[in-house]
């Protein structure tokens, strides 16, 4: 009974260890993943900044961004108040080639 009693001991041990090891390792692994995006997000901003964005590629963007938000899917939007300005930007923009 005793060796049998050890025994289980041992085993809830190494289990508890092996699920310790799990949970670090998925840990591990999320956070890697979350700092990969984050390189990836700042190379971008990067790019940008090289490629000499000016404030209308940022509309414009800024313009996508609220598309992909009003997808269908969202019971409510919430759109900033400067909306009027970048509607004027964008609709200046427009009129350019028009001329």
């Amino acid at each position: 009974m005793i060796l049998d009693a050890q025994a289980e001991k041992q085993s809830a041990i190494l289990r508890a260890e092996a699920e310790k090891e799990k949970r670090i390792r998925e840990a591990e692994g999320e956070a890697e993943a979350t700092l990969k995006i984050q390189q990836a997000n700042a190379e971008g901003i990067r790019m940008i900044r090289e490629a000499g964005a000016d404030r209308a590629v940022l509309v414009i963007k800024s313009l996508e961004a609220f598309k992909a938000a009003a997808d269908g899917k969202a019971t409510k939007i919430i759109i900033p108040s400067e909306i009027q300005g970048l509607a004027g930007l964008v609709s200046s923009i427009t009129e350019i080639p028009k001329e």
